[in-house]
């Protein structure tokens, strides 16, 4: 019965994501990572795959290939507008073409179009990632499924299309290898999501799960123990007539541990979806921290869901009694407040009055699960506290939570439910605890022969934290030297230098002048991996026209910059448009108190027990319709709160033409003349060019079809939906409408518009 869930998407049909393959490299902090999705049509008519996924937030995308009965087709970066458009011709003239679009930060979505009946097709799609030392130890971390969000997707900029569906259950499965290389081939390591193997294969070192496969419901995590000795990694290669360099420097400084107070707001996510595991993880974790403040430190705990509270009217001192007062407060913890109103909560934090010397610092517990992230880290940006966040769940926020922290100085850590949440608060707070060191240069060469880089770029957060790796890419004209030199200052002025020199260090001792000795080693891949990395990494301090060149030299997919491929359907009848499929995500597990993650590997689900009936006392703002009793299947998609019903009502064109031509009704778009778009709340303006370009002989009925077809252009904020805009595009071609006179119809509107 559980299987028949899966095979079916929210309107019955057969879910067209089979499987999914990853097969990873790690080297160093440098990870390659292949992963591979299958797609069966097993439906009689053509269909449009589309599936929104996670990747981590410094994933950097490198190739998209599809492989559709035995031809494999290469994908090529272009820009948005033409990528977009070349998609929609080639899913109304009834060929497949697949379309790789960056949606946010972390967030993508694959579209596979016009997927003929009983054909498979593979979608291959490579990446890239930095990773970083936090501490002694080093994560690998691949989302597989995504969490639904408080708050209203729409309104945060993703197009109803690429809105996630869940599910309880679903039939396809994750596939995983991970081949780690280098210095990390003898480390120690260990899986707190998922029982895997291991076994050495010529001196590298092969981990797989130990199942084979698994469903695909929570993030997997290998987390990697520092090898003896380890000191920082360099790499370099050629970039065009120049060098890029990755350093990657492993501070293991003095952090002369402050003894000055310091004001430390805990803010706690008490929402929904934080029931069952990861409320018992905040719960330890504040536990913790109390314990952990000293009597000269302020503090507040604010709990936050769809409202919040503050256990305090302000910040108070860390004495006993305060202390006390807080533990027996937040003895009873739970997921009790419903919604998921994050930014209210942080802003009654920011309000939260301590003495003004102090350092103001937000420590946040949380799974992240919002949709409106950027006005939240706006405001976080604004409020002069530096973020530490814990991201707690099997199925975290990761790529909103470490912006968060990036953004503001700060840093965020990650815990699994079978981790120890008490190491990872011990490391926030001597970050916290540590005077702020501030990056000043990476400079190569010796001291008298110092040479800046024409250019060079942090790949993680700014700020420097004892024990953290700092990542740096430097452009250079050649590769004249083997030392590099990372200079930081304190707050209070003291300068230090880091050193790392890459030729391999002949002691195991470490100088206590903090210089550290490296391999400099060259690196070469026929995907130019480092110099694409380097130029993905720069890209956040161009000109918004520098960074789509560069985005496009370097076939990077940026929000302005989509990945586009084509395989024409040649003797095919008229297929029409392509039945929508979207394909849903497993509810992770542990979400919303539904099972635990109880050991490496398992899940207890809940039985005996609707679901709903476990949270029939809570918010349904914090919800999702699964969990709700009155709802009838297993679907989001399915609820009240549908993306359909997201949108509000109105009274122009193209609120009235997507009402009525939706997919499910199949009807294509009629010959509308110009009364009828007067009819229809067409803007007066719009009116009054076509009645005049008519009367100088144009055709009416192919003039209206011209300007349907271009209409998005004109009204972004307010657009045609994907599938109307499909039926006027189709409408011109089967009037057989010339490039000249949209072109002409086009101008005519630009000139009226410019001149009213």
């Amino acid at each position: 019965m559980n299987n028949e869930i899966g095979l079916k998407t929210s309107g019955g049909e057969d879910v067209a994501l089979k499987a999914v393959d990853v097969k990873a490299v790690l080297n160093g902090v440098l990870s390659q990572v292949n992963i591979e999705q299958t797609y069966v049509n097993t439906e009689q008519s053509n269909i449009e795959a589309i599936y929104t996924f996670p990747l981590p937030l410094d994933a950097v995308l490198l190739e998209l290939a599809v492989e559709i009965n035995g031809q494999t087709l290469t994908g090529q970066v272009k820009p948005r507008a033409i990528a977009e458009t070349q998609y929609e011709e080639a899913i109304t003239d009834g060929d497949t073409a697949v379309l790789l679009t960056k949606v946010k930060e972390g967030l993508y979505c694959v579209n596979l179009g016009n997927l003929l009946a009983s054909e498979t097709a593979i979608i291959k799609f490579k990446y890239a990632q930095l990773h970083q030392w936090q501490g002694d130890s080093l994560r690998f971390y691949l989302p597989t499924t995504l969490a639904p969000k408080y708050g209203n997707p729409i309104i945060c900029g993703l197009e109803a299309h690429q809105v996630p569906e869940h599910r309880l259950l679903n039939a396809y499965t994750l596939n995983f290898e991970l081949t780690i290389q280098g210095q990390l081939a003898s480390a120690a390591l260990h899986s707190p999501t998922h029982a895997i193997t291991k076994h050495y294969d010529n001196e590298a070192l092969r981990i797989s799960l130990k199942n084979q496969t698994t469903a695909m419901d929570r993030d997997l995590i290998v987390e990697f123990s520092q090898p003896k000795h380890y000191v920082g990694e360099g790499l370099w290669s050629q970039d065009d007539d120049k060098i890029v360099a990755l350093t990657s420097f492993y501070p293991k400084i003095d952090s002369h541990k402050a003894t000055t107070p310091n004001s430390i707001k805990m803010v706690v996510d008490c929402s929904g979806s934080m029931a069952g595991d990861s409320i018992v993880q905040a719960g330890i974790a504040l536990k913790q921290i109390l314990e952990l403040l000293d009597e000269n430190d302020w503090f507040n705990i604010i709990l936050f869901g769809s409202h919040h509270i503050s256990l305090f009217p302000a910040s108070v001192k860390a004495s006993r009694t305060n202390l006390e007062i807080a533990a027996k407060q937040l003895a009873n913890l739970g997921a009790d407040l419903g919604g998921t109103e994050m930014l209210t909560a942080l802003n009654a934090a920011y309000n939260s009055a301590v003495p003004a010397e102090l350092t103001s610092n937000i420590l946040l517990i949380t799974d992240g699960e919002i949709w409106a992230e950027e006005q939240l880290l706006h405001a976080a940006q604004e409020s002069n506290h530096r973020h530490f966040v814990v991201g707690v769940g099997s199925a975290v926020s990761e790529a909103f939570l470490k912006q968060l922290a990036n953004k503001t100085a700060g840093a965020s850590e990650f815990v699994t439910p079978n981790e120890n949440m008490s190491s990872r608060i011990v490391q926030h707070f001597c970050r916290i605890k540590q005077p702020k060191l501030t990056q000043s240069s990476i400079r190569f060469g010796s001291e008298a022969k110092d040479a800046l880089p024409l250019s060079q770029s942090l790949s993680q957060q700014a700020t420097i934290f004892a024990g953290d790796t700092v990542n740096s890419f430097a452009q250079l004209e050649q590769l004249t030297t083997n030392q590099a030199t990372l200079s930081f200052a304190y707050d209070n002025g003291a300068n230090t230098q880091l050193n790392q020199s890459y030729k391999p260090s002949k002691s195991d001792k470490q100088s206590q002048s903090y210089k550290q000795t490296i391999e400099l080693q060259e690196y070469t891949d026929s995907l130019h991996t480092l110099a694409r990395l380097a130029a993905n990494a720069r890209l956040a301090t161009l000109p918004k026209i520098q960074a789509i060149e560069q985005a496009l030299k370097y076939q990077l997919i940026t929000d302005d910059t989509h990945c586009i491929l084509v395989k024409a359907n040649h003797k095919q009848v008229q297929l029409g448009l392509p039945e929508l499929r979207s394909v849903p995500h497993q509810i992770p597990a542990g979400y919303m108190g539904l099972g635990s993650v109880v050991c490496e590997g398992d899940i207890s689900l809940c039985t005996n027990e609707a679901p709903a009936q476990m949270y029939r006392e809570r918010d349904y703002l914090d919800i999702p319709s699964f969990l709700r009793m009155e709802a009838e299947s297993y679907t989001v998609a399915e609820s009240a709160e549908s993306i359909e019903d997201l949108i509000p009502a109105s009274t122009n064109l193209a609120d009235k033409l997507n009402e009525e031509f939706i997919p499910s009704n199949h009807m294509g778009l009629s010959e509308f003349d110009i009364v009828d778009l007067e009819e229809m709340g067409e803007d007066e303006a719009i009116i009054n060019t076509l009645t005049q370009l008519e009367q100088l002989g144009f055709d009416e009925i192919e003039l209206v079809a011209a300007w349907l077809s271009i209409y998005n252009e004109f009204n972004p904020s307010n657009p045609l939906s994907r599938h109307v805009a499909r039926l006027a595009r189709m409408l011109v071609k089967e009037l057989d409408i010339k490039q000249p006179l949209i072109q002409t119809v086009r101008e005519a509107v630009q000139a009226e518009l410019t001149m009213s």
